[in-house]
């Protein structure tokens, strides 16, 4: 069976300049990523789709394999991942004659997840019905408690905001993490969007389930590195 990873690296980062390459642990960050694609007991093609020569240089230099330059139209702010695992399947299937059965879509500012968490992804998709298996957070902060700003006053974000003063009475919501995203292949093909009818879950704990966006949230991963897994341990 034909595994396809994708990472999508854009190097045009506004929160952070170069961020997919600001060092993390000692490692570029999107080597984190690439390393943990590399390790795992399905995957058997790591493609990194970037537009950046940096990105590509380093990336090469973990082992992923960097068959071609994004196009820039691809590389604006508003170009949507979909469009960019569209344009890597295109380009592997006119060159390589490449066509996988499973893709899975891991973002570089997702550093903390591991090996056993994609190809516990894989083995969900493949052992179950779903067409699309995510990584997911239970939300804490719940939206129902929110407010929308209309001129300069609040108004509940839920009409019957008052039937809802206990958070115990609120619906459970996920939040993809964006740490893993697998699917197959056919569920592309058949609805123009990596979910499909059936997306099954990975809850997972939103401790280390970091996207980076921000120099805080740099900030934040760099002293998760460096010190989590021994602060957590007192509490074990």
């Amino acid at each position: 069976m034909q595994i396809l990873a994708i990472i999508p690296a854009r190097g045009g980062s506004k929160g952070i300049r170069n961020k997919n390459i600001r060092i993390l642990g000692g490692k570029p960050l999107i080597a984190h990523t690439i390393i943990a694609a590399k390790k795992s007991k399905y995957i058997n093609k790591v493609i990194v789709n970037t537009d950046d020569k940096k990105i590509s240089n380093i990336s090469r230099s973990y082992g992923a394999n960097v068959p071609f330059l994004r196009p820039r139209k691809l590389a604006r702010d508003n170009s949507s991942t979909i469009e960019v695992v569209k344009h890597t399947l295109e380009f592997l299937r006119n060159n390589e004659s490449y066509v996988p059965d499973i893709i899975v879509i891991l973002q570089p500012t997702s550093p903390f997840r591991t090996v056993k968490l994609i190809d516990s992804s894989i083995e969900k998709l493949k052992k179950t019905d779903a067409s699309c298996v995510l990584t997911v957070t239970k939300i804490i902060k719940h939206p129902f408690s929110s407010f929308l700003l209309k001129g300069n006053t609040l108004k509940p974000f839920k009409r019957n905001f008052s039937n809802y003063d206990q958070r115990q009475k609120y619906p459970a919501l996920y939040f993809p993490t964006g740490e893993v995203y697998t699917f197959w292949y056919k569920t592309l093909e058949n609805h123009g969007s990596i979910y499909g009818k059936k997306i099954k879950p990975i809850i997972i704990n939103a401790e280390t389930a970091i996207d980076i966006d921000t120099p805080f949230d740099l900030f934040i991963s760099e002293m998760i590195s460096k010190y989590w897994s021994k602060y957590k341990r007192r509490f074990d």
